[in-house]
Order: structure tokens, then C-alpha cells, then sequence
């Protein structure tokens, strides 16, 4: 079988698939081009969008010549396929991706978190994540550009671990592609604590559960969390908060759902929570008319509930 239609099996995930997402990646080194690989349940797991000038054309040259004239991506290791990460890259993601090659050379330094991140953050997905989050993502990348020039040390193994951590999200989520959000996820996951990068998720409250959510919602994913779990009431809440947004033109900050579905915990039976929690956002809606703001805060959802 190909190597994508491997990939793309893999990621059209069942419930085995998703549980073994939950058990982890096991890495090791390898001397290709990225340097390293990984094993995911019974997959070998290699990665072909390596930060030079030799990829960079491959890549040019790849989406002029016809596939059939390409060389293949994928390879027999060990008895089975190898299967090459990038190749599940949305378009989105890839552009990302290599954009961030492009901001690492012009500060003339090698591709690290901040690189990627400050790319990611022109993506649309990003941007409206980030919004829901009330980070500032013009700030967020006036902040990262100017701590470049301070000039810290990328971290070469966090970086190569990237695209790995995003299929393990994607498996996770039952995304079809690998899109800015799981790369976004993966820096979360993956980047170490003294980064500055955790600092600005921190400030923001942003969590791998609240990203899991965001992205579920955001991108339309198939994905259901456990039955009355929180997150499975705050994604019924945010799907429910879009179809108001499009009606009203409200925006809902994700902080104030989160309000309303932690407002609603305890209030009712458990399994009409989040009916309450609706009942909380419609009413912030109402009082954001009044005050002349289609701005749904915390604050407007704290008054409601009140």
C-alpha cells in the first residue's frame, strides 16, 4: 500500500489508534536529512521537510513534476512502511511550516519554537484560536521578535519532535490533515518550560485540553469527548455560542464559555449542565446588546449568571 494511504488510514483513526495516541511516541536518531524518527503504535514514522536549501527545491521541484516522475517519499524499514509526517500536512500547515525556515534565516539563525510559532500565528486557524484566547497575536509577535534579538539558542531536539507531536494530535482528534492548530498543540506539548513560548500560553491560560477543544471547534472535527466530561460541554457550548455568533454577530471569548460551563457545575442534574450553560451565554448575549458590544466577555457571562 502507499505511504499515504497508510498515513491517511492512520489518521481516519478508530479508538485503538486513538488510544495508543495517548500512549506516546518513541523516538530515535537516524542520519536522513531531519535526523530523527519515530514509532507510533505499529507505525515508522520519518519526516522529509528538513530546514535547508536541497529540501526547500526538492519541494519546488516536487509540485512541478508530475508524481508519477517524483521519487518516492516513503521507504520499507524494519518489514513495513515508512510514513512520511509532512506528507499529511494541510496546506495551511506546510506553508507554515516552511515560512518558518524563511523568518530563521533572515534573523540568520537556525529554525527554532519561536520561528515556528511566529508563523503559525499568520495562519487563519491560529489567529481566530488566539482571539478566543484575548492574546493580542500582533503583540505575541512583537514580543517573540524581540526576544530573537537577544538572540537565545534554539533547541534543535524539541524542534525535530514538532511534526510527531502534531500526528499524535491529529490521530488523537481524528483530523484528516495535520493543519496549524496540531502544530500549534505540538509547540504546547513539546517546547520546554523556560521557553517563552510556554510563558505566553501560560498568560493566556491556554492548555493542551483548552487547545483540544478549540481545534474540535474551530476546524469541525468529528471528534466527542467522553459524555458529560468538561470538554465535552464546552465544545456543546461552542458550537452552540457559533450559531448564536452568526445570528447575533456576537464573538465569544473561549474564557467566557468556560465560565459558563464551570457557573453551571452543580447548579442542575449533571447531564443538563451544559443546557444551563447555554441558558447563562444566551443571557451575556442579551446584556452585551444593552451595553452596545457583541464582545461576549467573562465578565458579561459572570453578570448573566448572577
Amino acid at each position: 500500500m502507499p505511504s499515504s494511504k497508510i498515513a491517511q488510514k492512520k489518521l481516519n483513526t478508530n479508538s485503538q489508534a486513538a488510544s495508543a495516541a495517548e500512549a506516546g511516541l518513541k523516538y530515535q536518531n537516524t542520519t536522513d536529512g531531519w535526523g530523527l524518527r519515530a514509532d507510533f503504535d505499529d507505525e515508522h514514522l520519518v519526516f522529509s521537510g528538513d530546514f535547508n536549501k536541497r529540501s526547500i527545491w526538492q519541494k519546488i521541484v516536487d509540485f512541478f513534476i508530475p508524481p508519477n516522475f517524483a521519487k518516492a517519499s516513503s521507504g520499507k524499514r524494519n518489514g513495513g512502511e515508512d510514513i512520511d509526517v509532512y506528507n499529511l500536512f494541510s496546506k495551511n500547515a506546510k506553508d507554515a511550516w516552511n515560512q518558518s525556515y524563511n523568518i530563521a534565516k533572515n534573523q540568520r539563525r537556525d529554525v527554532g519554537e519561536e520561528a515556528i510559532f511566529l508563523a503559525l500565528i499568520g495562519e487563519s486557524s491560529v489567529k481566530n484560536l488566539l482571539a478566543r484566547m484575548k492574546v493580542d497575536a500582533g503583540a505575541a509577535a512583537k514580543l517573540i521578535s524581540n526576544y530573537l534579538m537577544l538572540g537565545p539558542i534554539p533547541t534543535p531536539k524539541t524542534v525535530k519532535k514538532i511534526p510527531f507531536e502534531a500526528f499524535k494530535l491529529a490521530v488523537k482528534l481524528r483530523g484528516h490533515k495535520i493543519g496549524s492548530l496540531m502544530l500549534l498543540g505540538a509547540l504546547l506539548n513539546a517546547t520546554p518550560e523556560e521557553n517563552i513560548l510556554q510563558a505566553i500560553f501560560s498568560n493566556a491560560g491556554l492548555t493542551i485540553d483548552k487547545l483540544e477543544v478549540l481545534t474540535v471547534w474551530i476546524v469541525n472535527l468529528g471528534y466527542e469527548f467522553p459524555p458529560n466530561s468538561k470538554n465535552a460541554k464546552l465544545l456543546y457550548c461552542c458550537l452552540q455560542a457559533e450559531s448564536l455568533e452568526q445570528h447575533f454577530g456576537y464573538f465569544f471569548e473561549f474564557p467566557a464559555i468556560e465560565a459558563a460551563v464551570n457557573l453551571s457545575s452543580g447548579q442542575s442534574l449533571k447531564d443538563l449542565e451544559h443546557k444551563k450553560a447555554l441558558r447563562i451565554l444566551v443571557k451575556a448575549g442579551s446584556l452585551a446588546r444593552g451595553k452596545g458590544t457583541k464582545v461576549i466577555t467573562e465578565s458579561l457571562v459572570r453578570q448573566a449568571a448572577n
